[in-house]
């Protein structure tokens, strides 16, 4: 294929239209991937100069030794690179592979910028490194450098953190951290996933795969339906397929639907946030609570439902903590659950996002979702759940002195709780 006919695709697909012959791989508003032939062509909207910065670091990179796409063509808002049948996407199942051709890339001078998973391909016993638009060149590459390029590739990798790149931990944490903080913000924005939402004079947002009017709907039939819980707070209502929550302050509802956005963005299962309006919050139904289950099924289940159950609330509570969520009011009526599913978040209006949950923190979740588990629940299931905790949540604590907090802790609050 000839220059211009890159040049007359690319014009095309900047213009939203898909050519006769072209699939289109990715399409964002900043840019469009696509294959047409043998060539792949990037198409960048919003920043045409990503364009040329990507073709030099290509031929840079290539100049090193390091293995890269070969460039065909590049124009002012676009480039062209060949496209290989024989390579394949890297995975985790790789990372022998991976890191040695990570260390060879610094070793001849580059950082990549943007360094994960997906833009690493793999083909027989090469890496091909992809997406070198943040791409750096140095004569050497100082060892802080390469840590931290180590600690954002590693956050691709998902959990658990691989024993050959726990010296990268702080560099992971911390690029988890931004982008969870990132993606959260998108739900207060015009976004890719969120639009603008408003019932009456209240103004919000919404996810775009939420039916607005279906939504609106059921707001407007609010005044019909009779709440099934009210408090100071405010009062919840059930309107298959949703719930909502109507708060005492718009401000309390804002709270929520960052919170649900925010447990969300860092992978932890919720009955998810669809819309927020005003003082109104709209959210997944997911059907009776933990306490609902324990009171009506826990009796007549088997060893290995309850052994499950005591997994669940340990690993959900470990995967919080590590990733520093604090929940405020976690208790067994926040949490839906059934055997076979994972644990979900049902309330987030009192979630806290940090770099870490602190011990003292840690220990009143423990002992909150402890004291208000019904009676029914035995000692061996909370010792099981703890140990679960521990061996999940990748923390320090020592075994006995954590048993012993979050027993007095418990006693302390005793909300149906009679012992251990």
């Amino acid at each position: 294929m000839s220059g211009p006919d890159h040049a007359a695709l690319a014009a095309r697909l900047a213009a939203g239209a898909t050519p006769d012959g072209v699939a289109i791989l990715k399409r964002s508003r900043a840019r469009v991937t696509a294959r047409a032939g043998d060539a792949v062509l990037k198409v960048y909207r919003e920043k045409p100069d990503t364009a040329a910065r990507e073709a030099r670091a290509l031929e840079r990179a290539r100049a090193r030794g390091v293995p890269v796409p070969e460039l065909l063509a590049q124009g002012e808002r676009w480039t062209a690179t060949r496209w290989r049948d024989d390579a394949r996407p890297a995975t985790r199942a790789d990372l022998p592979l991976l890191l040695r051709a990570i260390a060879d890339a610094h070793a001849r001078g580059m950082l990549h910028g943007d360094l994960h998973l997906g833009n690493l391909l793999v083909r027989g016993s090469e890496v091909i490194f992809l997406d070198l638009q943040r791409a750096r060149f140095l004569p050497w590459i100082p060892g802080l450098l390469r840590r931290r390029e180590l600690g954002f590739f590693a956050y691709s990798l998902l959990d658990p953190l691989p024993p050959e790149l726990e010296t990268v931990r702080f560099w992971r944490d911390r690029r988890a951290q931004r982008r969870w903080k990132s993606r959260t913000a998108r739900c207060l924005a015009e976004t890719g996933g969120f639009t603008a939402f408003a019932h009456g004079a209240d103004g919000g947002f919404r996810r775009r795969d939420a039916d607005a009017s279906a939504l609106a709907a059921a707001l407007a039939a609010l005044p019909e339906l009779a709440p099934l819980k009210t408090g100071r707070n405010g009062r919840l209502y059930r309107r298959a397929p949703w719930v909502i929550k109507e708060f005492a302050r718009a401000a309390d509802a804002r709270r929520a639907w960052i919170g649900g956005n925010g447990l969300e963005a860092r992978g932890i299962a919720t009955c998810r946030p669809l819309a927020w309006a005003g003082r109104f919050l709209l959210m997944e139904d997911g059907g009776g609570t933990l306490a609902d289950w324990v009171d009506a099924e826990f009796a007549k289940s088997s060893d290995d439902e309850q052994a499950e159950l005591a997994r669940a609330l340990g690993g959900l509570l470990a995967r919080l903590h590590a990733r520093g969520v604090y929940h405020g009011d976690l208790k067994a009526n926040n949490v839906v659950w059934r055997p076979g599913e994972p644990p979900r978040l049902l309330d987030y209006g009192r979630v806290h996002f940090g770099a870490r949950v602190s011990r003292r923190r840690r220990v009143k979740n423990l002992a909150q979702l402890n004291a208000a588990l019904p009676d029914l629940v035995p000692a061996r299931l909370r010792e099981a759940a703890l140990a679960s905790y521990l061996a999940a949540g990748g923390t320090r604590d020592d075994c006995a002195a954590l048993r012993r907090d979050v027993i007095a802790e418990s006693l302390r609050r005793a909300h149906r709780w009679s012992g251990c």
